[in-house]
């Protein structure tokens, strides 16, 4: 009897979470026929993945404290499921434990607020994954093979050609291809190849360019980036930091104790291998926030904030009264214009409620509801003003000198371009960009629940991810605004609530003290090839600083966004060329001007819709594919919340365990021979 196959493309976390409910459902409901699991990971750490990957350089940090990782779902899932035994699920704080009592290691002995390194994770996806494929050999009739190299390509076989029939012909790179009739792509981050007439494109032409940073260890060796040389780093967020840890303390350096070193308390010791200086460019010229103390670990469903403005209901409101419709029946919003004040007032909100006694703050949510009701019936005022006329009407009880007000701009553009000078080689952005990290790091020393700007930002842009997700998903947004969210509301996402946790911003602090870190180039940087670029070296100059560095390598500091079009690696485009997968386009009302931001057209349950507009079941595409389509599908998963991504690999689970051969009933067979 041929074997029932189910292959999963990547073997990083997402891999592990949906093994995890596999080995959940299938012990109790084991399959009527043989089943085969197959796992391609290329970077050969099953379970974890490469940028995950348990051997990589222990200088990186995981952006999520301790307290928040988990591997299965749990009791909290929503609706309830099938769950594995409690040994089988372990929080990673309850995996640290048990490692830091069997060996002592430092890196395992984590509170709950504190963030891990990242290569700790990886050891416990690892170590998961193990389990859950161990645990799945233990069902009769399944078969659980993991290969060690890349899927390059996926194509119907034989005469079944039409969504639900056939199966699937999986190319491996090694020549050991496989048949499918189910399969799960969880591929991760790729790079892509630049796009025509891009900066990328006129850097990756001439020597001494790094289009990607990881693995960090093979990426950014000295060869690549010579020590006693000047550096840029494309990038001034989380994928940067790394860079610059992997330059510095992964070369050697190390970080001292230092009480004087106000207020991260570091000292960087240099070990002579790194670069003379990395010059760090972005298009603000502002680095990432970092993490604030996350108070809330605690007790998640009690201190997470739920939102008292911006809320589903208002979205679904607001569309209904002024979205401009569609030819397909949906109303789009425009997010600058229709929601950024709710988004405002809600921050303005938990500004309030975190400085203000219980009195205080009913005052104010009393003298802003009929400003507020005005706005849900679709009066305005609209975009900025609007923003602007609700904060007013919340603040209006406060006396003309009472402290505490809210400025949205100066939290969201804390160093606005148009401040920058010229003539003083760029010195006084890198003083203000220094000053800027150093007050963020005493505000996030504060803690999520104590300090108002951090409580503000954690409070909307991370506890209310569901109600962005109501507004842009699927089109929610006309195509212009969905282009300026990416562009704009995304940056002040990963800026404010997604930054580093509160040890490597120590760490950046301690390299710009040391001058290892040059932040003065600014905001519009240019980046070009030096002279012909014969001979290598490039010229970065700031756009509003009019600095100007020399330097031998530039490294690209950012997560390259999901395109199937220009994918390094061939998966995506043979899926293209198969006629198994197409882009998805924000459609406007006109019909014209689409936005296609790179995701999959993807239906509600993660299947491809084909190019005939019909949909494939068996095939199942999450995390970077559907980013676009969807937004923050890229997250590590979390206990005791009913986590969306835990959620999303399971119902996957359940889906391909009801594919799998099943037992025939017999009171089907009865009513038959009847």
């Amino acid at each position: 009897m041929t074997a029932h196959c189910v292959v999963v493309v990547g073997g990083g976390p997402m891999c592990t979470y949906a093994m995890a409910h596999l080995a959940a459902v299938l012990p109790d409901a084991p399959p009527a026929g043989p089943v085969r699991i197959v796992v391609f990971e290329r970077g050969g750490r099953p379970g974890a993945g490469e940028v995950h990957s348990d051997v990589q350089p222990p200088t990186g940090y995981l952006n999520r404290v301790a307290g928040q990782i988990a591997f299965a779902p749990d009791e909290s899932s929503n609706p309830p499921r099938k769950l594995l035994p409690g040994t089988l699920r372990p929080t990673f704080q309850e995996w640290c434990a048990e490692r830091y009592a069997a060996t002592g290691h430092a890196d395992f002995d984590l509170r709950p607020h504190e963030v891990p390194k990242r290569y700790v994770h990886g050891l416990a996806l690892r170590e998961m994954f193990q389990s859950y494929a161990d645990r799945l050999r233990e069902v009769a009739g399944v078969t659980v093979q993991v290969r060690e190299t890349e899927v390059t390509g996926v194509r119907r076989t034989g005469a079944g050609q039409r969504p639900g029939a056939g199966r699937f012909l999986v190319r491996a790179a090694d020549g050991g291809d496989v048949v499918a009739d189910e399969i799960l792509f969880v591929t991760g981050h790729s790079w892509n190849t630049p796009a025509p007439g891009s900066e990328e494109e006129l850097l990756a032409a001439h020597r001494g360019y790094v289009p990607t940073p990881y693995p960090l260890a093979e990426r950014l060796t000295e060869p690549a980036v010579p020590p006693g040389r000047p550096v840029a780093v494309r990038g001034l967020g989380l994928t940067a930091i790394d860079v610059f840890l992997q330059l510095t303390e992964g070369r050697g350096g190390t970080f001292a104790t230092d009480p004087d070193a106000a207020p991260h308390g570091l000292r960087y010791r240099p070990a002579g291998r790194e670069p003379s200086v990395i010059v760090a460019v972005s298009p603000s010229g502002v680095p990432v926030s970092g993490r604030p103390l996350n108070g809330k670990v605690a007790d998640p469903a009690r201190l997470e904030h739920t939102g008292e403005f911006f809320t589903v209901e208002a979205v679904r409101t607001l569309r209904s009264r002024v979205g401009t419709p569609v030819p397909d029946g949906r109303r789009q919003l425009d997010f600058d214009r229709h929601l950024f004040p709710l988004v405002a007032l809600e921050m303005a909100w938990v500004h309030h409620r975190t400085l203000r006694d219980g009195t205080a703050v009913r005052r104010l949510r009393a003298a802003v509801e009929p400003a507020h009701r005005d706005f849900l019936a679709g009066r305005g005022p609209w975009g900025e003003a609007g923003a602007d006329a609700l904060i007013a009407a919340l603040e209006a009880p406060l006396g003309a000198a009472e402290p505490g007000r809210f400025d949205w701009r100066a939290l969201l553009d804390p160093l606005p371009a148009s401040s920058a000078r010229r003539g003083d080689d760029g010195a006084d952005w890198a003083r203000r960009s220094a000053d800027h990290l150093r007050r963020d790091h005493l505000d996030a020393l504060e803690g999520n629940l104590r300090n108002a700007a951090k409580a503000a930002c954690d409070g909307v842009w991370r506890d209310l991810r569901a109600v962005f997700g109501e507004a842009v998903d699927f089109g929610g947004l006309t195509p212009d605004a969905h282009r300026r969210f990416v562009r704009v509301h995304l940056r002040h996402y990963n800026r404010l609530s997604n930054g580093a946790g509160l040890e490597p911003m120590r760490k950046v602090l301690a390299l710009l003290d040391a001058g290892l870190l040059d932040l003065s180039v600014g905001p519009q940087p240019a980046v070009r090839p030096a002279g012909d670029g014969a001979t290598g070296g490039f010229t970065v100059t700031g756009g509003r600083t009019g600095v100007v560095r020399a330097v031998d390598t530039v490294v690209e500091g950012r997560v390259h966004p999901f395109d199937p079009r220009r994918d390094v690696l061939p998966l995506y485009r043979s899926l293209l060329d198969a006629g198994l997968v197409r882009l998805w386009h924000n459609r406007g009302p006109l019909g014209s001007d689409d936005f296609v931001p790179g995701a999959l057209d993807l239906t509600e349950r993660f299947h491809p819709v084909l190019p005939d507009g019909s949909s494939e079941d068996r095939l199942t595409f999450l995390g970077a594919p559907a980013e676009g389509l969807r937004v923050f599908q890229q997250s590590a998963a979390r206990p005791r919340s009913n986590s969306s991504v835990l959620s999303v690999a399971a119902d996957w689970a359940e889906e391909a365990a009801q594919r799998m051969p099943r037992p025939k009933d017999p009171r089907s067979r009865m009513q038959r021979d009847g």
